[in-house]
């Protein structure tokens, strides 16, 4: 690495020390050190240019005492996810040093990596169903038009909405609309078990937003479930 660079793992190494703080104290006390000879001037005058882009960076979203561990670990974060507050030249010369140590580059581009997944993947939309203002479940639709099952569902009141906030519906469910026996009185639970999800009656259905979300109501022999089936996504 070049004298214009040669703070970087002399920081580095400090880093992995146990005892960071003063390991980082000895390596600043030997970068100034360093800095006084003719051929680290440059790099001296580079390892204060970083170290004032760390600090005034951090400063603006973070408490005072951080360690210089941290202030590094931060403006890593700032710089992949495009929040760094700086101007363009000082965010291209924080960048470049960072690149410029391989553990740290590691960490730059695994950050990047990870956030450009999270972008790709779905959002879909979820809603939740909670009994007794308590959640029950949440399912979410990455796929619209699609449906998701809810089992296990026992009497009680029952409140439907988007994760958003947006009531789908709510209402009392009874044992006359779970429980096979009270549902359908007389009539043998084997037929139930003989018939197919797809193919079952259900006991009730309610269309919401013009049919945009069904919510279909089946019976079962201790408990019931729930089938919500998106036809449209929530802001159609």
């Amino acid at each position: 690495m070049s004298k214009d660079l040669y703070f970087i793992p002399i920081i580095a190494k400090a880093l992995e020390q146990k005892d960071t703080e003063q390991s980082l104290k000895h390596a600043i006390e030997k970068i100034k050190s360093l800095g006084a000879m003719p051929e680290y001037k440059q790099g001296y005058e580079q390892f204060e240019q970083f170290m004032n882009i760390v600090t005034e960076q951090v400063k603006k979203k973070a408490p005072d005492g951080l360690s210089e561990a941290d202030l590094i670990m931060e403006l890593i974060i700032d710089l992949a996810t495009d929040t760094f507050e700086g101007s363009d030249a000082d965010r291209q010369k924080a960048l470049s040093i960072i690149k410029s140590h391989p553990q740290w580059r590691k960490e730059y581009d695994q950050l990047v990596a990870e956030i450009k997944e999270l972008n790709q993947r779905p959002k879909g939309v979820e809603i939740s169903v909670s009994r007794e203002n308590e959640l029950l479940r949440s399912v979410t639709f990455t796929k619209i038009p699609g449906s998701k099952i809810i089992d296990n569902i026992a009497s009680g009141d029952y409140n439907i909405s988007f994760a958003t906030g947006r009531l789908i519906w709510k209402g009392e469910l009874t044992e006359q609309d779970l429980i096979w026996t009270e549902a359908y009185p007389g009539k043998p639970f084997e037929l139930a078990a003989d018939t197919t999800e797809r193919e079952a009656k259900p006991k009730k259905e309610i269309s919401v937003f013009d049919g945009k979300v069904i919510i279909r109501i089946f019976a079962g022999l201790e408990n019931g479930r729930i089938e919500i089936a998106m036809n449209t996504s929530e802001d159609s």
